[in-house]
Formats: structure tokens, sequence, C-alpha cells
């Protein structure tokens, strides 16, 4: 009797102890000693790798193909699995610990800012109070709604300013055969949410505008010049954007309407709703935070820029089906998943945004995959942003170069964003992005 005593008490402090671990440290167990995404995002533990999300049998540098992508399908989107079926090869590739994704700056800022954000019912940022301007960085560091992860790619924006200059849009067939290609030139300055360049937060005069954007096409000769001016406003539910064309075959600069989310830019496959992943106004959008995930995406950091001094894509980069799928490094991100749902009636039936996590918070595109469905609910676009090497700019570290491509895989055709990118280093004012800014490269 006394031995059997014994055993039970034995086995009922295993139990009490390991129950002790588990309130304790509630997220380091996950699986088979994989902790979780709440874990890694408070810091209590490490972004595990490949390696050891699938225990050794796969590591960096081994390729994924449809053959063997039964090995990571767990952590894979519904368009990356689909795009694999089609003929996308994952090389898998290095993470970067969150030092060297965004600049030291902008993680004080957002340190500094943290918990003092608050929303409006139309998803409206400000600081401490309705009516203060939020002054940067990430606003919602542990968001708990889709709403708050929509938030935080709109106003925590790491640059502000930024020259994507060339944006070359190639139109690529379901052989891979690039078929067309469109240049652009395109600028953004921020007025708002500034975290780098003074005036810091706010421009005075531009307390009304997030930023202005402008973009004109200068290849092919018959299309050059074109181009537009576009003033985003901070509460752009309660004002829509303003937007002016210019046209060089009239010479002629005109209001246009910004709000036709749902017209294709330039006759891709993108349309202007597609813009960062979501540009129409939040409130037309309804958004469910679905939970948060391991996934692999694109490396945060490619050991080649992609577009190279002579604005053309390196050689170095290999593809897949012609030139349809560029073969890149993919590594482990932890990422929320959001559900975003349109109000009015769209050409789209939902969009899922698979958006990064502070502090896994990339220098540009924190909208890094998504999955479009049509109004049946069929999955109809699949969205994926490659991120090139990171140059160092004033001892901060940033992305070059990009590509993003938007596929359709019902028509089964892409179009190929590939962009040379300058952050923070021209040093743009409110004032060097205007109409007579277009009319001045137009003509």
């Amino acid at each position: 009797m006394r031995t059997i005593r014994t055993s039970i008490s034995s086995g009922l402090i295993t139990v009490f102890i390991c129950l002790l671990i588990i309130l304790v440290y509630p997220g380091l167990l996950k699986g088979e000693g994989i902790p979780s995404v709440e874990a890694v995002l408070r810091g209590d533990a490490k972004l595990p790798t490949v390696e050891a999300l699938t225990h050794g049998k796969v590591k960096v540098g081994d390729l994924i193909d449809k053959d063997n992508m039964g090995l990571v399908k767990d952590y894979l989107t519904t368009g990356t699995i689909v795009a694999i079926e089609r003929g996308l090869v994952l090389r898998m590739g290095r993470q970067l610990p969150p030092d060297q994704l965004v600049p030291k700056y902008f993680r004080d800022i957002t340190e500094k800012n943290r918990g003092k954000a608050i929303m409006d019912e139309n998803g409206t940022v400000y600081y401490e109070k309705v009516g203060t301007l939020w002054p940067g960085g990430v606003p919602f560091v542990e968001p708990k709604t889709g709403l708050e992860v929509a938030a935080n790619v709109k106003y925590g924006v790491v640059w502000d300013d930024l020259r994507n200059h060339p944006v070359r849009i190639l139109f690529v067939d379901s052989k891979g055969k690039a078929y067309k290609r469109v240049d652009q030139d395109q600028k953004f300055v921020y007025c708002n949410t500034r975290t780098k360049e003074p005036p810091l937060g706010a421009v005075p005069g531009y307390e009304k505008v997030m930023f202005k954007r402008f973009l004109v096409i200068t290849f092919p000769l018959e299309l050059k010049g074109i181009g537009q001016y576009v003033v985003r406003h901070y509460d752009d539910a309660k004002y829509y954007d303003a937007g002016f064309a210019y046209l060089p075959a009239f010479k002629r600069t005109i209001r246009i309407s910004a709000t036709t989310w749902q017209d294709n830019i330039a006759g891709s496959d993108v349309t202007h709703s597609d813009g960062q992943g979501l540009s129409d106004p939040y409130s037309e959008w309804s958004f469910r935070l679905m939970g948060s995930r391991y996934i692999m995406m694109p490396e945060p950091k490619s050991p080649i820029a992609y577009v190279d001094d002579n604005w053309e894509i390196s050689k170095e980069l290999r593809f897949d089906v012609g030139k349809k799928f560029p073969r890149v490094g993919w590594a482990v991100w932890p990422l929320h998943v959001l559900e975003a749902t349109p109000k009015l009636k769209h050409l789209y039936g939902k969009k899922l945004l698979y958006t990064s996590a502070w502090p896994y918070w990339p220098a540009i595109l924190p909208w890094g995959l998504l999955d479009l469905y049509d109004r049946q609910m069929k999955l109809w676009k699949v969205y994926i942003s490659i991120r090139g090497h990171h140059y160092i700019h004033e001892g901060e570290p940033y992305a070059s170069s990009y590509m993003q491509y938007l596929w359709d895989i019902q028509a089964d055709h892409m179009s190929q964003f590939w962009m040379s990118s300058a952050l923070n280093q021209l040093k743009y004012k409110p004032e060097d992005i205007t109409i007579r800014t277009l009319l001045s490269v137009g003509r």
C-alpha cells in the first residue's frame, strides 16, 4: 500500500509541476516544443525556423515544389498552394530578427506611443483622444480586432517619402511570356505620421492630408507623359481622395474621380483597390481577424537586388514556367490573417490579407500575401510581394528593390511590378508633389 501511495503522490506532483509550467509559460508549448505565435510576438520565444517546424525534414536552401509541398503545407496560404501546383518553386530562405527588419527610430516611436491609440467608428486612428492626430509608429501593437490590424498598415508607415523609379509593369501570359511592358515613375510624400524627417508627426498646414502621390508613365512612347496626382486625406471616410490626370495628347489637366477602386491600373490585373493590398476607405469594408499563424512568405532580405543599376531585372534571378514565377527565398513569418468583405457592391467577394505582426514589421509592404475571391467566393487572384536586398541609409536598414505580382488564376495571366525604391533619401516636401509637378514631368 505504501508503494502505491508513493507512486500516486509522485504522479500528482509531476502533474502539478506540468500544470504550473503551462500556467507560467502558456505560449511556450505548441505541438512538440514549437512556441506559439503569441509567445514569439511577446518576445518570450524565438521565431521557429522551417527546420524546427518540419522537425528537420526541410532546411534552408531546400526547394519545395508540387511533389514535396506536403512537408510545409500547414504553413502555406491557399493562393501559394495553387501557385505551387501550377509551377511555383520555393527556395527555403532565411529569417531576420526584428531589429534588422525596421529602423530603430520607428521601433522607438512605436514603443513610446504603445497603448495610446484610439479609433473612431470609421477606422480613423487618433492619439489618446479623437481629433488629436496619430504621431507615428504602429498604433496597435497587440491588435484585438480586424480593424486594428488594418489600421496598423494604414497608420504604421515606416517611411516619410518614397520614390519608386522605375516601376516596371510586365504583362505575362499563361506560358510565362512577357508580352507587354509599361514603365512608371512614382513618388510619395507623407504629410502625417512622419517619424524620420522633420517636421515629425504632421506637416503644418497639411493636417487633413495623409499623403500626396504622383505617378507618370515613361514607357511606351505612345503613353509617355500620362500621369496622375492624388491627395489621400487623413480621414478618408469623411474626405475622399482628390485626383487629377494629365493627358499629353490634349495638353490638358483634368480633375478625375479618385474613387474608382474597381478600375484596373494601366490595363493590368491590379485594380486601384489592390494598391498596397487594400486602398479603399476602410469604412467601406468589414474586417474580421481570423487569428495569427506561422506562414511561409518571401524572405525579408534577398541575397541579390532584383532590379540592377540599369533598371533591368537581375540576370541572377531564376524563374519557373517561363518568366512567370520568380524563384526566390521563402521563410517563416508570424502573420495575422485578416478577412475583408466589402459593404458595397464590389468586384471582389472578399480579400484574405496576410498581415505582418509587430515587431516583425518590414519597412515596406506589411501586407505580403493576398488571396482575392470573386463574387461567387471562388479564388480569383493571388498577390505575392517579394523584397529584394536591403541597403543601409543613415545607419538604418531599408528594402531597396522589390517586386509584387498579381496572378489571375482563372484567366491564367499575371501582372508583375518590378521596382527600385528609395525611402527617406530624397526628403520630399508636400510642395514637391503638386499639379505643377505633374505638368512639368508629363510635358
